[in-house]
């Protein structure tokens, strides 16, 4: 999959995400071992740098389509990297996702807490709506959610806007097609929750903090 990146088809899901890779170096420069969630992998952009900067250190717990998982650990391994989780991609289902594999996850008790978790995936709220409840509940005190595309909206996608995809009119209203769905779940999940705090925008990517127990 990594040799996607950078590719002719593939330019706009080629750079990493800045914000993320200066977390985790925040968090390795305090010595520690972070457990990084990407939930939506694209083709390995920011998955790519982030275990290099790991290096075998904490880990990386992927959340995508099963195939994409696969592929891509199978790439990371084939680096070196032997700190990825890939058990929880998700079948080509109408209805699953990595918001039921987050789910899962936690009720079973088998995901660990994470250092910075990065969520770059449908950008629609059936899907990133409940994987942001589950995140809350799995962020350790002092870690960071990260959430990409803040602007991004059905509307205004160049794959997905309806007069391309005539599918979305099918399947979302035109509110949905206009709403910027990152902002919805934003504002009704994270921002009422006292445990976190809004750090502001980086671009188009919002960023918040999990309160220590002795500031919540």
């Amino acid at each position: 999959m990594i040799e996607k990146i950078g590719s002719p088809g593939y330019e706009t899901v080629s750079d990493p995400n800045v914000t993320v890779l200066r977390l985790i170096d925040e968090s390795l420069g305090k010595g520690r071992e972070p457990t990084f969630y990407e939930v939506g992998v694209g083709v390995g952009a920011t998955t790519l740098p982030v275990v290099r900067r790991l290096a075998n250190r904490g880990c990386a717990v992927l959340f995508s389509r099963e195939r994409d998982v696969r592929e891509l650990a199978e790439d990371l391994r084939g680096l070196g990297f032997d700190n990825v989780d890939d058990r929880w991609g998700s079948a080509g289902k109408t209805y699953s996702g990595y918001h039921f594999e987050l789910a899962r996850g936690f009720s079973a008790g088998e995901l660990p807490q994470f250092d910075v978790a990065y969520l770059d995936g449908g950008h629609v709220f059936h899907l990133d709506a409940p994987a942001t409840c589950v995140l809350k509940e799995l962020c350790a005190p002092g870690g960071h959610i990260v959430f990409d595309d803040w602007y991004w909206t059905l509307g205004k996608s160049p794959t997905l806007k309806p007069s391309v995809h005539r599918k979305t009119a099918d399947d979302y209203d035109p509110l949905q097609i206009e709403t910027c769905h990152v902002q919805l779940v934003c504002r009704t999940v994270m921002d009422p929750d006292p445990r976190f705090e809004f750090l502001g925008l980086e671009g188009s990517t919002a960023v918040y903090r999990r309160l220590s127990a002795a500031q919540g």
